[in-house]
């Protein structure tokens, strides 16, 4: 694997940026992004005040080395804007995707 650690949380960083920069609603509950081994591969953790992107970093290094960042990753937080629009829902449960 060629993709180094950094390289790939760099793309979460700049995938954070880019979403609280693009959605309005982020400035009460912004995003953030935390490389942890505690998950499988990708989870979302919403609380009151933020909205955590939760990230296995040896799974991400994985999707960034086969260009399928956008599908796995930024993908999760479209759908989590999607499952909130359709339910109605403020604070949706957190949940983990398991691939």
């Amino acid at each position: 694997m060629t993709t180094s650690c950094k390289s790939a949380e760099d793309c979460v960083a700049s995938l954070i940026d880019e979403t609280n920069r693009t959605q309005v609603e982020n400035a009460a509950t912004p995003w953030c992004y935390e490389l942890t081994n505690q998950i499988h591969n990708i989870g979302i953790v919403v609380t009151e005040t933020s909205k955590t992107l939760l990230v296995n970093p040896v799974w991400l290094r994985f999707v960034v080395e086969s260009d399928d960042f956008e599908a796995c990753v930024a993908d999760e937080i479209v759908a989590w804007y999607m499952i909130q629009e359709q339910t109605g829902m403020e604070y949706l449960s957190s949940w983990e995707y398991y691939e």
